[in-house]
């Protein structure tokens, strides 16, 4: 990798680093007077250098978002806006900080309760259930207009039925985003996670692969419908999946399941795989830089096909085949149909689930073997 090509990975990290943390202030989940999270611990979880990360809290501090006290740490200086009791507003319950995604699929949803005078109260749930069970109960004593909901690990029934339907009795209208729950009927709108799978493991085949593997989520709906698409679409043509080519995660055991270790001994197992599906593109990259370690190649040693297509998976060299996530347009789909939910007083969700049409982005990770 040249040195440009270095310094544009770099760049395209500062700002994912600088929109992530810009939108947590803006929309209320980091508070004023909330101290952030360290440089050292920014690196960490970004995987940028040093510099990167004072050039986006140099942003920050620029624009009056954060201010730094010598000895003391960073601190969020901007005042958030939307507790006001005067003003309408709904919930927003998001499972946990999707550092690629949350921003742009926030804005899609502020920018339609902007124009309507609506704020947003924005809660994250980390994808523990006890944690939505708060956040339900807090927003059932705020008076809130309605609520949009990315499902607790969602692949598991709900436990806390007995908050919805508290809900549903006082007429507050619910969407979820990205995922539902099995045992709760609410309005969603999600991508078409099973069909882009399909597509995506029909990309793989065209191009002769036919011992492929993959990673996947188990603990929310998403990671099960790709995992299914996978498989129909393998059994439609005739292929089998071999168990050891397949890996699965939680949200809790991330870390350890995408350790060098782990990927070592996975891989082992794997070896026959010419091509794999990643859940998403977050992973894939984890994976590239395992395999980069490696001196495993992508594509030549192995195709990679992923969801999301966002610009983690681009660099000056590899763009990853990649299912397109509408980010933005669901954001704003989904708050366009709670809107109307409101505005019918919550009566009858049937009417306001969407499912994005697939769109692939094909990119230069799936060579042809055929």
């Amino acid at each position: 990798m040249t040195r440009d090509s270095d310094s544009l990975n770099e760049s395209l990290k500062y700002v994912k680093l600088y929109n992530w943390a810009k939108t947590l202030i803006l929309s209320g989940v980091l508070k004023k007077d909330e101290k952030m999270p360290s440089e050292h611990m920014l690196q960490k979880k970004f995987g940028v250098s040093r510099q990167t990360v004072r050039t986006a809290l140099d942003r920050l501090e620029y624009e009056g978002l954060i201010r730094r006290i010598r000895g003391s740490g960073t601190f969020v200086s901007y005042i958030y806006g939307g507790d006001a009791e005067s003003k309408e507003h709904i919930g927003l319950i998001m499972s946990y900080f999707a550092d690629y995604l949350f921003p742009q699929i926030y804005e899609g949803i502020e920018s339609v309760m902007k124009e309507k005078g609506i704020s947003i109260d924005v809660a994250v749930t980390r994808n523990k259930l006890n944690d939505e069970s708060m956040y339900l109960e807090r927003f059932l004593n705020t008076d809130v207009a309605g609520l949009i909901v990315e499902g607790t690990r969602s692949s598991f029934p709900n436990p806390n039925m007995k908050l919805y339907r508290e809900l549903q009795r006082k007429n507050i209208p619910i969407i979820f985003i990205h995922n539902h729950y099995s045992n709760l009927r609410f309005a969603s709108v999600e991508m078409a996670d099973e069909r882009c799978s399909q597509e995506l493991t029909r990309i793989l085949i065209d191009n002769g692969h036919k011992k492929i593997g993959g990673i996947f989520k188990y603990d929310d709906m998403q990671g099960m419908e790709r995992y299914k698409g996978f498989m129909e679409c393998m059994s439609e043509n005739d292929l089998r999946i071999n168990d050891e080519c397949i890996k699965w995660f939680s949200t809790k055991d991330v870390d350890y399941q995408l350790s060098k270790k782990s990927l070592t001994d996975f891989m082992k197992k794997a070896s026959e795989c010419t091509a794999m599906i990643m859940y998403n593109d977050e992973i894939a990259e984890r994976f590239i830089e395992f395999a980069e370690s490696r001196s495993i190649r992508i594509p030549e040693d192995l195709s990679i096909a992923s969801f999301d297509n966002t610009s983690l998976s681009q660099n000056a060299r590899l763009k990853i085949t990649s299912a397109i996530h509408p980010k933005f347009e669901l954001g704003k789909r989904a708050a366009r149909n709670l809107i109307h939910m409101m505005e019918d007083n919550g009566a009858g969700d049937q009417n306001y689930s969407y499912k994005f049409p697939v769109s692939i982005s094909n990119g230069n990770s799936v060579i042809d073997i055929s």
